[in-house]
């Protein structure tokens, strides 16, 4: 993760479904948001104990299930870490936040959470984010337009590629802004 103090919503998320020691934690952040956001030891302590200090969470350290040996043969326990209900009342204030920037890496770690929200703020989320994209769009578009005589074939083909990622992802947004009215329109039929 590249900014500090981004893993407290995905550590809350996880933890919000159960139980878990930290190489568990590192181990589901991994595969959800996958192996590109290279979730550290020296990012995801620090993060458990400033959750700690606020009281999101508590260290559970007794529980031998989960003790595991040393390189020495030595047996110690692992700490477990729960959830408590002010780290759930973070969680969802951290994943509703409107305020927070728009960019890829905190997006990406609001949706993975998102079946936690009610529609309406999904809705508005990825509408927002649509609103986002549209206008990174056009900023690509204009650049192109006022420096294309300017570039270089490489500086050119960099544009040309994060233009197209950016209207991949405009239409990847559009399919869940269709799916997610469906669905609300779906429960309200019901």
């Amino acid at each position: 993760m590249k900014t500090s103090g981004m893993l407290e919503l995905p550590v809350l998320g996880l933890l919000k479904s159960r139980d878990m020691h930290g190489y568990e934690l590192r181990k589901q952040l991994t595969a959800m948001l996958g192996p590109l956001w290279g979730v550290s030891w020296g990012s995801l302590y620090p993060t458990l104990r400033r959750l700690a200090r606020a009281g999101a969470v508590v260290k559970l350290t007794d529980d031998p299930s989960v003790a595991s040996s040393n390189r020495s043969g030595n047996q110690r326990r692992r700490t477990v870490y729960r959830l408590t209900p002010h780290g759930e009342k973070l969680f969802v204030q951290l994943l509703e936040e409107t305020g927070a920037p728009v960019d890829q890496e905190r997006f990406s770690l609001r949706l993975a959470f998102f079946r936690y929200l009610d529609p309406e703020t999904r809705l508005a989320l990825l509408e927002r984010r649509r609103a986002y994209l549209q206008e990174k769009l056009a900023q690509f578009k204009a650049n192109l337009q006022d420096y294309k005589g300017r570039m270089d074939r490489y500086s050119l083909s960099l544009q040309s590629h994060d233009m197209a990622a950016t209207q991949n992802d405009l239409a990847w947004i559009d399919e869940l802004i269709i799916s997610e009215k469906e669905s609300d329109n779906h429960a309200r039929s019901d």
